[in-house]
């Protein structure tokens, strides 16, 4: 069987971009050939990109800020760790260059890798276009949950959006919540939708069993931006009443919006503990500093596909979450009861990715309690963790070529 992959954005960076890669990498050993189309920055490196997957998926670059698309690549989210383009603000004029370099890159892929299946990310602009201009493939999609919230939150090309993505041969949710999500906003037939599930690479996260000594490390890794809480995490830290040599905290990530990223550091700073912000990292540098955490905080407001939670699980670490829908079910009853997990009840909600804003205080003690638990028993339980090896990549990608080949 050969696959051809579709995503609008880079491969890297957000946790679709991590799914994709997972997906492809556990794929190589099972499929035909493979493909890639996908969207790239003209100073970005595609010899990295060969290289994620040692050589052995073709490469079809989609080139922005180039001659024939002169701006940055479009986000699944308004806010990316790298400059982008917001679908709202994208232009009829840009829309139609985006339309016409995609479908140029689809047809040299798809002549060149004769997919099976074709398996595009996000239920929105490319993958509409793929089932349009191939309605003789078969098209199946991802949906990473970030699509969704783009569907509810602008009019680009909706109509259009709507009119393809129930065409398509089938879709596949990362947990049961979402899957009536897709199928009540795309007005798809259910028979179309299969919850998959997610996976992490478990070759590169996995407990390494640092010694651990004085300070109770707690980290965070995404974006750095208003939408992932970081305001009112940072906040919840600062009330803590250990000594300040007792704690210390990591945040891993990058941002776009240069207003949100200043304020999000300068509440840092002025945490009565030190927080290191280390900017972007790659996934080898992202697991020794997960492995040398004790507890890990994902504070979002919204989460569409939080694969660094069974990242810093794998590495050893008690996670704190905010209860986002369906997050529960998709990490399964072993992870949930554990005991190396809590979840935050989040603030009623303005809009899907903004908290009325009264309610932060409450929110903010939520963490704060949060965070006091977490402590309390990494204190009297340093090396706890919980084995999910089973959970890896190749697992997942095993169950989605079984459901492909039935198509």
């Amino acid at each position: 069987m050969n696959i051809l992959h579709i995503s609008a954005q880079k491969p890297d960076s957000t946790g679709s971009g991590i799914y994709l890669s997972g997906i492809i990498n556990g794929l190589k050993s099972v499929v035909g050939r493979q493909g890639l189309v996908v969207g790239i920055d003209a100073s970005d490196n595609t010899d990295v990109i060969i290289d994620k997957f040692d050589g052995k998926v073709g490469i079809f670059p989609v080139v922005y800020n180039s001659e024939n698309l002169d701006f940055n690549v479009p986000g699944m989210s308004d806010t990316m760790p790298y400059a982008s383009t917001r679908y709202r603000d994208m232009s009829d004029e840009q829309a139609v260059k985006m339309r016409t370099e995609i479908i140029k890159k689809l047809k040299v892929a798809v002549d060149e890798i004769n997919p099976d299946i074709i398996l595009c990310h996000h239920l929105y602009f490319i993958t509409s276009i793929v089932r349009e201009v191939f309605p003789d493939k078969k098209v199946v999609a991802i949906c990473h949950g970030t699509c969704i919230r783009q569907l509810l939150s602008n009019d680009f090309k909706k109509d259009y959006i709507l009119t393809q993505i129930p065409n398509l041969d089938l879709i596949y949710s990362l947990h049961e919540e979402q899957r009536n999500k897709i199928i009540t906003e795309y007005k798809v037939d259910e028979s179309k939708v299969k919850v998959l599930g997610s996976g992490y690479d478990s070759t590169v996260f996995n407990n390494k069993n640092y010694e651990k000594n004085g300070k109770i490390i707690m980290s965070y890794a995404g974006k750095i931006s208003f939408s992932k809480g970081l305001i009112p995490f940072i906040q919840a830290v600062h009330d803590l009443e250990y000594e300040q040599d007792e704690l210390e905290l990591i945040f891993a990530g990058g941002g776009s919006d240069k207003y949100e990223m200043e304020s999000i550091v300068n509440s840092g700073e002025c945490c009565r503990y030190d927080i290191d912000f280390i900017g972007r990292v790659d996934q080898y540098r992202l697991s020794d500093m997960l492995n040398k955490s004790d507890i890990f905080i994902l504070p979002s407001f919204y989460e569409g596909l939080p694969l660094v939670i069974l990242e810093a699980l794998a590495c050893g670490n008690y996670v704190i979450s905010t209860n986002v829908p369906g997050l529960r079910e998709w990490l399964g009853e072993e992870i949930i009861d554990s005991g190396l997990i809590d979840f935050v009840d989040l603030p009623k909600m303005e809009s899907i990715s903004t908290p009325c804003e009264e309610e932060i205080p409450d929110f903010t003690d939520r963490l704060n309690l949060a965070l006091r638990k977490a402590i309390t028993y990494r204190k009297n339980n340093r090396y706890n963790s919980i084995d999910i090896s089973n959970l890896s990549w190749n697992g997942l990608s095993e169950k989605l070529l079984e459901s492909l080949k039935v198509l």
